[in-house]
């Protein structure tokens, strides 16, 4: 199958990215999809190629990118929404609760970018969206913690588009090349 733009879509066994899946894979994308658990969602995903990925493991990272390249020859698009979720107050959450939430919300969408922007800048072009929450901004109760691990992915991103127009800026025409990010 020859599809015109390759996805990768991280969190696709239920909700938004689920439906990313779906949605890109209707449009024409060749949908990789991934899954910390293979068989988990209920359905079919249509015409989306599922990967195993935990993006708190960097061995995990590579491999998912490294088949995506196998299998398709380049990432256009990666879509950053695996996620988990902590509703607890400050004082009955654990130090090692926090540190999990921050492994896959935040260094997770943190490894994954690292991955595929070389890719991209190889590549000349790309784009990288990353699924946040509402809570990020808009404070809500109980949920000071998941907050704090999803808020920080729109700066960190934000930050480095700036680095990478500039890098380019310096190196080649902006015109030639093209990484969109947007949080």
């Amino acid at each position: 199958m020859n599809r015109d733009k390759i996805a990768l879509i991280t969190g696709v066994s239920s909700g938004i990215g689920r439906a990313t899946a779906t949605l890109l894979s209707g449009r024409g994308f060749r949908v990789f999809g991934t899954m910390r658990r293979l068989g988990e969602p209920e359905g079919q995903l249509g015409a989306v190629e599922v990967i195993r990925l935990d993006v708190r493991d960097e061995k995990s990272v590579r491999s998912c990118v490294q088949t995506v390249l196998d299998r398709a020859g380049r990432i256009d698009a990666l879509v950053n929404n695996a996620g988990s979720r902590l509703i607890a107050s400050l004082e009955e959450t654990s130090i090692e609760e926090a540190k999990e939430l921050f492994e896959t919300n935040f260094f997770g969408v943190l490894r994954m970018a690292q991955a595929v922007l070389p890719i991209m800048r190889e590549q000349g072009y790309g784009r990288i969206v990353n699924i946040g929450s509402v809570v990020g901004f808009l404070p809500a109760p109980y949920q000071g913690i998941y907050a704090a691990s999803k808020h920080p992915n729109r700066w960190i991103m934000r930050c480095g588009s700036l680095a990478f127009v500039s890098l380019w800026l310096s190196r080649d025409s902006p015109e030639q090349k093209s990484i969109r990010i947007v949080s």
